[in-house]
C-alpha cells in the first residue's frame, strides 16, 4: 500500500501512561501522510480503571458514567496535546481487539496506530496480547509504538 493511500488513520488509546507517546506517533505519521486521524478508546469492567487511576490520578470513578465521563475528557486531552481539535474521538464499550477491529471497519481505516506495552515473557516480548490478536485478525495496517519506558501522562 502506497502511502497516499492511506486517508484515515484511527489511534487506539487506553489510559496508560505510554498514551502520549502513542498519539504524538501516530499523529506524526497522520500529518506527512495528510490523513484524516479518529481516536478510539475502548472501556472495560470499572475495577480496571480504578486500578490504573490509583496509579495517574486522582480520578472518582464511582459510576459507568463516571468511566464514560473520564474515557472522553481524556480523548479530549489527547487531541488538544497534539493541537488539533479537528480529530473525532470515539469511545467504545467492550473488548480492546474486537472494538477496535469493527470500528476500523465501520469507518473504512486505513491504517491502525496502537501502543505495546507489555511485560511478559517470550511471545508477548515485542508486542502485548493486544496487538497480537490485531496481527492475527485484520488486513489493514498496524503501527505498533513501542512504550515500555515510562513517558509523562496526558491526563
Amino acid at each position: 500500500m502506497k502511502p497516499n493511500n492511506i486517508n484515515k488513520i484511527l489511534i487506539a488509546l487506553d489510559f496508560h501512561l505510554s498514551a502520549t507517546k502513542v498519539i504524538e506517533a501516530g499523529f506524526a505519521m497522520a500529518k506527512m501522510m495528510n490523513a484524516k486521524v479518529i481516536l478510539l478508546h475502548t472501556k472495560i469492567e470499572l475495577i480496571d480503571y480504578s486500578l490504573i487511576y490509583k496509579k495517574i490520578g486522582s480520578l472518582k470513578l464511582d459510576s459507568l458514567e463516571d468511566l464514560e465521563f473520564a474515557a472522553h475528557n481524556f480523548l479530549e486531552k489527547s487531541k488538544h496535546h497534539v493541537g488539533d481539535d479537528m480529530i473525532q474521538t470515539i469511545v467504545k464499550q467492550g473488548d480492546f481487539a474486537e472494538s477496535i477491529l469493527k470500528t476500523a471497519k465501520e469507518l473504512d481505516i486505513d491504517m491502525i496506530v496502537m501502543g505495546s506495552h507489555s511485560t511478559k515473557w517470550l511471545e508477548e516480548i515485542v508486542m502485548g496480547r493486544i496487538t497480537n490478536e490485531f496481527l492475527l485478525q485484520t488486513k489493514i495496517p498496524i503501527l505498533i509504538i513501542p512504550t515500555r519506558n515510562k513517558i509523562k501522562a496526558i491526563l
